[in-house]
């Protein structure tokens, strides 16, 4: 079963609540709301903004937004979050006018996000160090697609690489490799 274009989440994650709702926005797609809602549980603690695009004063004036968000209380950007395929462009726009944000991109597998080391490495020589990238090892992707649905229950532990979850009774565990 394909991921969903819209998950209503319960999760109940690190000993915390929240109820949010993940849609596609634009040309996106359920792979990556499934990516989306994955990069969100591994920056729980952070509580990072979904949808930060118009209305978010630290990116007022940008023509590009990310998939997430974090600031701090001065509203200096301190994450920026990119799901699927991201413009290297974009990318380069990101690392030169918020030097100081963690930029993480988060791909399907490791063939995609070894491509994507390369290719940063060869377009953006000055910059591609600062961003890190997450995949799923092997086919564990397509496992958590499968386990979405349009409502989705999320209990366990998630954070950085490492996912412990039950979601909608279903076991989930898996370590995220990083690049």
């Amino acid at each position: 079963m394909a991921a969903p274009y819209r998950i209503r989440a319960d999760l109940n994650v690190n000993g915390g609540d929240r109820k949010l709702v993940f849609a596609c926005i634009e040309n996106e797609t359920p792979e990556h709301l499934a990516l989306k809602l994955a990069a969100y549980l591994a920056f729980w603690d952070e509580d990072l903004a979904l949808d930060a695009r118009h209305n978010h004063p630290s990116l007022e004036g940008q023509e590009f937004y990310p998939d997430l968000l974090g600031v701090d209380a001065a509203g200096t950007v301190t994450h920026w979050v990119e799901c699927g395929n991201t413009a290297m462009h974009k990318l380069g726009k990101v690392v030169r006018r918020w030097p100081d944000a963690k930029v993480f991109l988060f791909k399907e597998n490791a063939a995609k996000a070894e491509f994507l080391r390369r290719e940063l490495a060869r377009q953006l020589p000055d910059h591609h160090d600062k961003i890190t990238i997450f995949c799923w090892p092997e086919r564990t992707f397509r496992d958590w697609s499968a386990l979405l649905a349009e409502r989705v229950a999320v209990y366990g532990e998630a954070g950085g690489v490492s996912f412990n979850l039950v979601l909608n009774d279903q076991i989930y565990a898996t370590d995220l490799l990083k690049f």
